[in-house]
């Protein structure tokens, strides 16, 4: 996906490294404050919002360019939720990972939202 204005490629750009920003902080800060299993739930979290942001984006932007929705579309974008649900169901009752840790992971989107929100208002 090629975004050709850019303005609007400046806002994905700095929205995806606040993302991949926030996601570092949220493991190395889980880490330091409560060890590896913390830490390994936050890296979780982190890598299910980022599957799902990143499809999300790459969906959308052909959804936009198309101006078209077909069905495979829509299939991936299904199947892309079910995958994450089965990650986290896994993680959870069979792999013992840390929920809380998952939790803090999974909100790393609306972090880095929320950053990039009050960045944009102040430039």
């Amino acid at each position: 996906m090629k975004i050709k204005d850019p303005i609007e490629r400046r806002k994905v750009f700095v929205l995806n490294t606040a993302l991949l920003l926030v996601f570092g902080l949220f493991v190395a800060g889980g880490y330091w404050f409560s060890g590896v299993d913390f830490a390994k739930g936050t890296l979780l979290g982190c890598v299910v919002v980022a599957i799902n942001f990143f499809v999300s984006q790459r969906l959308v932007g052909q959804l936009m360019l198309e101006q078209s929705l077909k069905p495979g579309l829509l299939v991936i974008y299904l199947l892309k939720f079910g995958i994450s649900g089965l990650i986290i169901f896994l993680a959870v009752t069979r792999w013992q990972i840390d929920i809380p840790g998952i939790m803090l992971g999974l909100s790393s989107i609306l972090v880095a939202s929320v950053a990039t929100a009050f960045v944009r208002k102040q430039v």
